[in-house]
């Protein structure tokens, strides 16, 4: 798979490169509710919430705001809902006014815009279509145009399908994963490929829709989801819940780790794979901490040798073909929203424990001052570059800090300054935004 290379704009160094290519049990303990601030008992957590769900009269049967389904650990940011609400909807209708836009060859199509975008002829790639959908699926109810944004979005997914790959292995449900400026799909753009990370995405936000809307309008949004759960397991997963689709199938990215994605799609399918791919990367995840990062707990971009019992950070050119892949770096800084997120919505102790160790390197690291958190770092802790604030590093500590009480002063911290300091730039505003949502109780299932 090609690399994409997204120029960090709207700071002096304009160096960081967003970098992107293409069930287990747990819990245990008590645990304060995120909405409520009520003592939850999550012991025996096994990966759904133990809270019966609830809807509500109305168009969109989740709208913004309404936590319906408290979450079952973990810690909340020190501000009050309303205020945490009227910070989601300002920087929800900041990154819309800026990045939503039409795609001039699909009728009806809309995109998320990748301004910075390096070369600057692309025009959007799966990873943020997938990022869109997620958002303003969560965000109906406040926005009277979520749905038929969601269904633009969803319209160019389908007209733009990974023609590279078979039909038999899924192919036509998945995306290809960069699209020219006119939103075109060539071969000097992705080439026809799909990019993991991407349709993980938009198949929980098709799950996620389902729940919202109803899979009876214009879009069966239940059957879409499900055909690209079925392609990504033919076409991304090993049988032993390994996650492949780089040049190499024995290729781990370890932001592909999307574990409360893998929880919805063994709830929707009832595939035991998606166990598997919960076991399989927390035993990668935790062989890089013990093992490369043992003082940090950090994990690298990219792990190799996945066919092996040995697997080992990547010294660079297998995922993305750079030399940063051994390093925490521009992938492996989405881990903490994926992995926090996570525990607060199913308790499973792994995740916790594996946020820990990292989210608690990172307070050390800076004194619990967000601003010097590093652009990236080596995995044994020496920082990359503390030149300017990367927000898109920033923004999903957010989620890693809400798992333990003892990152309650750091967590009100990174809610302050990601709350203050959002940007609208291409990446690094949806690595801001989806972790707000989630910091303030705003996440939830399909």
């Amino acid at each position: 798979m090609r690399r994409r290379l997204f120029l960090r704009s709207g700071t002096a160094s304009a160096a960081a490169l967003a970098l992107a290519a293409c069930g287990g049990g747990g819990g245990g303990g008590t645990a304060t509710d995120l909405a409520t601030g009520v003592s939850t008992d999550t012991t025996g957590a096994t990966g759904s919430t133990a809270t019966a769900r609830r809807a509500v009269a109305g168009p969109d049967a989740y709208p913004f705001g309404s936590r319906l389904d408290p979450y079952v650990a973990g810690i909340r940011p020190n501000a009050g809902v309303e205020q945490m609400d009227a910070a989601v909807r300002g920087a929800y209708d900041a990154w819309k006014a800026r990045n939503i836009g039409d795609i001039p060859t699909v009728a009806g199509g809309k995109v998320v815009l990748c301004w910075g975008a390096n070369p600057a002829n692309y025009l959007t790639v799966s990873e943020g279509m997938g990022y869109a959908m997620l958002i303003t699926v969560i965000m109906a109810g406040h926005d009277p145009e979520a749905r038929s944004i969601f269904d633009g979005l969803l319209t160019t997914v389908r007209a733009r399908p990974a023609y590279s790959i078979p039909a038999s292995m899924g192919g036509p449900y998945l995306m290809d994963w960069r699209l020219t400026a006119d939103g075109s799909s060539a071969d000097h753009a992705g080439g026809g490929w799909n990019a993991m990370d991407g349709d993980l995405d938009i198949a929980m936000a098709l799950l996620m829709a389902d729940r919202q809307w109803g899979s009876t309008g214009n879009w069966n949004y239940k059957q879409e989801a499900l055909n690209t759960i079925g392609a990504m397991a033919a076409w991304n997963m090993k049988p032993d819940g390994t996650t492949k689709g780089m040049a190499t199938a024995h290729v781990s990215r370890t932001s592909d780790y999307m574990i409360g994605h893998f929880r919805a799609f063994k709830r929707a399918t009832g595939d035991a794979l998606w166990d598997r791919a919960i076991d399989r990367s927390y035993w990668l995840v935790d062989r890089m901490q013990t093992v490369y990062s043992p003082q940090c707990g950090l994990m690298p971009d990219f792990i190799i040798q996945t066919d092996s019992a040995a697997p080992i950070p990547s010294p660079g050119g297998f995922g993305d073909f750079v030399d940063t892949e051994g390093y925490y770096f521009a992938n492996a800084q989405r881990n903490p929203w994926r992995w926090g997120t996570d525990f607060v919505t199913s308790g499973d102790a792994r995740w916790q424990s594996v946020c820990t160790k990292l989210v608690g390197f990172v307070e050390r690291d800076t004194g619990g001052n967000p601003a010097i958190i590093s652009a990236g770092y080596h995995l044994d802790g020496h920082a990359m570059n503390r030149s300017y604030s990367p927000e898109g590093m920033i923004g999903p500590m957010l989620c890693g800090a809400m798992v333990d009480a003892r990152f309650q002063g750091f967590l009100d911290a990174l809610w302050n300054w990601n709350s203050s300091n959002f940007t609208t730039d291409y990446y690094d505003s949806e690595l801001q935004l989806i972790p707000l949502i989630v910091a303030s109780g705003n996440w939830w299932n399909p």
